[in-house]
């Protein structure tokens, strides 16, 4: 906004100058000693945001309590005025409308300094500008908001100012012209340290101490490449086993243990998946490929229910892992010819129809193809919001016609051929493991229509097949729809409709024509404006850690090595029994919202008084109970911890909670709960090191601050 544009709005309100705006009369005297943070007050009886590098004014606002004026939390950095690039601030004050003005660029501070209604205040502090649009590597964007004075419940005219990109849109809403990037303001240490803390909250099974030296050292964009690049974990791949146990497969307690020896255990259920899971989770470096794999284990549903066997789920999920950052169009392929899912949704041994026998498609698949796997039931702008009809319904993105068309178009596919064994007809033997086989003489070859294409009778029965996931694959609704789950698994449940946008973008061309790059894809999401920051301030910002994910963090910030076996069991009390979800839509649906708030929260789906309580007590007894090692399961090493970042400075309780907040709270612990835990571990002897350390520990970790991710 220009200083012209400025002077018009100011002048929409005439207010008579305040006497309770005190700064009025000292400000100018004050203004130009900058210091190293930027504070954000707010004065409650008239809505006004008020910000100030000056401990003077600090100290006068503080005292000022009785008028109204508190500290908001929100805190900036300021550049020091030896910086390179670093700028100084103006600051202006308009008496008339008891608002303050501040700005970095040259010609609007002269403008302002040449009007009658501006008060010169001199320099406010120093940051440096913006270029074409965009911060400097290494900086924050400080965005600016103007409210006119002209809706009664805003209050009279005044700026109010964002590093949380999130929080600064939201203010669209409430009747405030959105003016965008005002400056740009360094991160200090401390911010960059919360800022890694954040980042491996989402991008990651949970912080040890030592990864958030990591990111901080190699940059938030080098740990993410980092991270992208590595080599995936690899399940114990597992030989095929028929439906039936053979007789000879049982559990045989006698010694020495062996790795057969528990062939019932290990083979028919999924005690030795969840197990790795685990044990991945917890040791494992390649952090972000396991998160995005989990991710899409909870979009391309296989439940044990209907999949219990460890080779052919252990077979489904490694393909997950292999290519949970591949292209989006291969993923899709590979789901839909994975015999895991053929025989989850019916796709295995699906007959082209024959009206004398009375065959008709099976459409389960096809359904949740579109349905759950690609489109969502209702046409999508590409930020995310429902295209709506003239009547503001929403619109259908398929036809029940689509769905027996792409039903037909999925015939003649049979379970992979057992090693050893000669290809049938239609292979019976239930083989999860491998890919699908053709049938060509069980799939209908007529043409089909579907989603605005077609698919001829031309082709072979895999090109069929590749046509449609093509046209599945391009289809308008894809990319948001995508986009968009992917947020909320790893950043936030309710994401603005431009982040999804601009995620929705990459989705559609990754900046080198190629679709469905999710490489690209998650690289964006984690480094978006929106998902970065120190702090995020909008109340709706970040999602409930799903119960393994706050086990796996609690485990990472204790600096645990596990063998898996003790873990396996423990979120399944909050809910979440690993690759045992309820049903296709997952262990929580993606639209859920709380019922007061009507914030889309997914997680909070299984959020309730028993869940709740079982969180506690699984950390509980991870901290306080002895952990043994399971003397069934071969090669078992059990579970280690290592407190010492923490035991090294427990006979001081601030310095310990400094450590916990950095790990735990991404540097974001509220004084009411660290005073708390301080209380409760000042109770505790200096000399026990150890228990005052797992005091802090598990307060920490059930608390509020820690189980919502933000």
């Amino acid at each position: 906004m220009n200083a012209n544009t400025a002077i018009r709005k100011l002048a929409l309100v005439t207010l008579t100058a305040l006497s309770y705006f005190a700064l009025s009369a000292t400000a100018h005297a004050q203004a130009a000693a900058a210091n190293s943070t930027i504070v954000e007050f707010y004065l409650a009886p008239y809505n006004k945001f008020y910000l100030s590098a000056n401990p003077t004014e600090w100290a006068q606002l503080d005292a000022a309590k009785t008028a109204g004026w508190s500290r908001t939390g929100v805190t900036f950095t300021p550049a020091a005025n030896t910086q390179s690039g670093a700028l100084p601030v103006c600051r202006f004050f308009h008496p008339g409308v008891v608002s303050h003005f501040f700005s970095v660029n040259a010609s609007e501070c002269a403008l302002l300094a040449s009007s009658r209604d501006f008060v010169n205040e001199g320099v406010a502090w120093h940051a440096t500008a913006p270029v074409n649009g965009v911060c400097p590597s290494d900086t924050v964007g400080l965005y600016r908001t103007f409210n006119n004075g002209a809706i009664a419940a805003n209050g009279p005219a005044n700026h109010r100012y964002f590093t949380d990109f999130t929080f600064y849109q939201s203010y669209a809403a409430k009747g405030y012209a959105l003016e965008g990037l005002a400056m740009c303001l360094p991160t200090s240490s401390g911010e960059k340290r919360a800022d890694a803390s954040r980042l491996l909250f989402q991008a990651s099974f949970g912080a040890r101490p030592s990864d958030i030296d990591a990111v901080v050292a190699r940059g938030t964009a080098a740990w993410v490449d980092e991270q992208l690049s590595a080599t995936p974990s690899r399940y114990t791949a597992r030989d095929w086993m028929p439906l039936t146990r053979p007789d000879t497969c049982v559990n045989n307690t006698t010694p020495p243990l062996t790795a057969t020896s528990y062939c019932q255990r290990d083979n028919y259920g999924l005690f030795q998946l969840q197990r790795e899971f685990f044990q991945h989770a917890i040791n494992n470096p390649d952090q972000l490929k396991q998160r995005v794999a989990w991710a899409w284990s909870q979009f391309f549903v296989v439940n044990g229910a209907e999949v219990g066997m460890t080779y052919g789920m252990t077979d489904y999920q490694q393909m997950l892992r292999d290519n949970a950052t591949g292209n989006f169009r291969t993923l899709l392929s590979k789901v839909t010819l994975h015999p895991a899912m053929g025989r989850m949704l019916d796709m295995v041994n699906n007959l082209k129809p024959d009206a004398a026998s009375g065959i008709v498609p099976n459409e389960n698949y096809a359904r949740e193809l579109l349905q759950l796997f690609s489109l969502g039931l209702y046409q999508l702008n590409n930020d995310g919001t429902l295209k709506r009809d003239s009547k503001g319904l929403p619109i259908d993105s398929y036809s029940q016609e689509e769905v027996e068309d792409l039903a037909h178009i999925f015939t003649g596919w049979t379970y992979p051929t057992v090693p050893g064994n000669n290809p049938g007809t239609l292979n019976r033997a239930a083989n999860t493991k491998g890919t699908m086989e053709e049938r060509s003489a069980q799939h209908d070859f007529a043409t089909r229509t579907l989603l605005g294409g077609t698919v001829s009778s031309t082709l072979t029965q895999k090109q069929r097949m590749d046509r449609a996931l093509d046209l599945v694959f391009t289809h308008a609704n894809t990319a948001p729809f995508v986009s968009k789950f992917l947020i909320q698994q790893l950043v936030s449940g309710e994401p603005s409709p431009s982040y999804v946008d601009r995620v929705a973008r990459v989705f559609q061309n990754n900046g080198s024509g190629v679709r469905g790059d999710m490489k690209a894809v998650v690289r964006a999401i984690l480094l978006d404006t929106e998902a970065r920051g120190a702090a995020k301030w909008a109340p709706s910002y970040g999602h409930l850690s799903e119960p393994v994910l706050a086990i796996t963090r609690l485990a990472r910030a204790m600096n645990a090595t596990s063998d898996g076996v003790y873990f396996r069991t423990t979120p399944s009390g909050s809910g979440q029994t690993v690759f045992y979800s309820p049903s296709v839509f997952n262990y929580h649906p993606p639209d859920y919202t709380l019922t007061k708030s009507a914030v889309t929260s997914p997680e909070f789906a299984i959020y309730n008084t028993s869940s709740a309580i079982n969180r506690a007590n699984v950390a509980y007894n991870i901290l306080f109970s002895a952990i043994g090692i399971d003397q069934t399961v071969f090669g078992a090493t059990g579970t280690q911890f290592d407190l010492s970042h923490y035991s090294s400075v427990a006979a001081n309780s601030a310095a310990l909670l400094d450590r916990v907040n950095d790990v735990l709270f991404a540097g974001r612990m509220s004084s009411a709960t660290r005073a708390i835990i301080q209380t409760a571990i000042d109770a505790i002897a200096t000399s026990d090191t150890a228990t005052r350390v797992k005091t802090a520990l598990y307060l920490s970790s059930v608390s509020p601050e820690t189980q919502v991710l933000r």
